[in-house]
């Protein structure tokens, strides 16, 4: 076999940035992937970056060349110096996002974001109710925190992104969820619903295997909005779920990446344009990646990010995945092979039967009665 060996590193930009300003949060949600137990909370403080050492770090972004920088946790709110850092980091000149259950949404801090608006929030809803908030979060409260929060921020000039994560406890409340989302909140975009819950990573406590969707279920939901959308076209009186004709169809990004080549480290834009800062100065290839590290708060971000792929090693891939035929309907990464097996190179059975469910539907399986 013909070997090609690269004589120099190829060209990598820090253009997206995160800075995870603390894993720590106020909620308890079952499925999160980050959160540590309580207990570590007192070490956790301890070793979190400092009000200064966080705006050093967006300075040094900003020389490096990170133009978009997201600002997220845990919960970034809930340290005391969030207004701070977030003031203090504007000046220097980033496209800014903010990641927030919306819950401590207080007057200084809408104070300090109306002065200096975001220029996109996410915000995590996770129920349509008290008691739906109560079984995911741990905190029925949180629910009116919430709404409350929502309308405080849905008064700035940022655009405005709604997220919420699906389990067992609150899959029937999907449709509850996005309605409460257009019609208390008025807002009409897409609820963005990640496809897989994960295993939790880099020290998580949370129990997301014992409550996270079957594959089956999780396949359902990604469905659920064209089944939605065909009823809407057809009527209700014209649709037959069971004589339904689901089709793979190619996505032009998916024509468009056969057309280029380009060089990865994680077979994404991982640690070639972006990077994650963990709560302690740790630079990521991304937040639930944590094998691979280098130390931005002691030898900077700059060396960091140029020393990054060095600590980058991987095993050869197993032979059940390297065979596999149905890779295309498979959502699996390093990180997600990792936080499902503790391996790199492991078989994530989990989300094998979901790729394998997409792939008995597009190839003539039938539907299901109710989605």
């Amino acid at each position: 076999m013909e070997e090609h060996l690269l004589t120099e590193m190829p060209k990598r930009y820090p253009i997206d940035g995160t800075f995870e300003l603390t894993v720590r949060c106020n909620l308890h949600c079952k499925m999160c992937l980050f959160r540590h137990d309580d207990s570590e909370n007192a070490e956790i403080i301890g070793k979190e970056l400092t009000t200064e050492q966080w705006i050093d770090m967006a300075k040094q972004a900003a020389e490096a060349g990170t133009l978009n920088l997201l600002i997220t946790g845990g919960e970034p709110m809930l340290r005391p110096d969030f207004c701070e850092i977030w003031e203090k980091i504007n000046q220097f000149g980033f496209f800014l996002q903010l990641y927030t259950n919306a819950t401590l949404v207080t007057p200084e801090v809408m104070a300090v974001l109306r002065k200096y608006p975001p220029h996109v929030i996410g915000i995590t809803v996770y129920g349509s109710t008290p008691e739906i908030y109560e079984k995911v979060t741990g905190c029925g409260e949180a629910f009116y925190k919430m709404c409350s929060g929502v309308q405080e921020l849905m008064t700035l000039p940022s655009a405005i992104q709604f997220r919420t994560t699906i389990i067992k406890d609150n899959f029937e409340d999907v449709r509850n969820i996005e309605n409460l989302i257009s019609e208390k909140f008025h807002w009409n975009g897409i609820v963005n619903e990640p496809r897989c819950v994960l295993p939790p990573v880099r020290g998580g406590a949370s129990k997301a295997c014992e409550v996270r969707l079957e594959p089956e279920d999780n396949v359902k939901l990604m469905f659920r909005r064209g089944i939605d959308y065909v009823k809407e076209q057809v009527g209700e009186r014209k649709f037959d779920i069971n004589n339904l004709e689901v089709r793979a169809v190619p996505r032009k990004k998916e024509e468009d990446k056969k057309s280029r080549f380009s060089f990865t480290l994680f077979g994404c834009d991982a640690g070639m344009k972006s990077y994650t800062i963990s709560w302690d100065g740790k630079l990521l290839g991304c937040q639930t990646l944590g094998d691979f590290q280098t130390d931005a708060l002691h030898d900077g971000l700059k060396k960091a990010w140029k020393d990054f792929p060095f600590t980058v090693k991987f095993p050869e891939l197993n032979e059940k995945c390297s065979n596999c035929s149905i890779a295309r309907y498979c959502e699996t990464c390093y990180a997600s092979r990792l936080a499902e097996t503790g391996s790199l190179n492991g078989w994530p059975e989990y989300q094998c039967r979901d790729a394998h469910e997409i792939a008995r539907l597009v190839n003539g399986g039938k539907f299901y009665e109710k989605v």
